[in-house]
């Protein structure tokens, strides 16, 4: 008897851009706070941050596409 072996049918794709965002939210706060802890004005601070988040967020996506188009 041989039994067929269960296909994973979940979407990696989804869990990928998942991790990616939290990377990305976790670095831009990380970046806004160090910013501040330096003596900047919180809002330049903020501008830091999303700009950290902002800049995370493609780097892991062009990242996770290449990757994924390869595989």
């Amino acid at each position: 008897m041989s039994s067929t072996q269960p296909g994973c049918g979940s979407n990696h794709r989804v869990y990928a851009v998942i991790m990616v965002f939290q990377t990305s939210v976790i670095l831009g706060l990380l970046a806004g706070i160090f910013m501040v802890a330096l003596g900047m004005q919180p809002v330049p601070a903020v501008g830091v941050g999303g700009g950290a988040l902002v800049a995370t967020f493609t780097a892991g996506m062009t990242a996770v596409a290449y990757i994924s188009r390869n595989s």
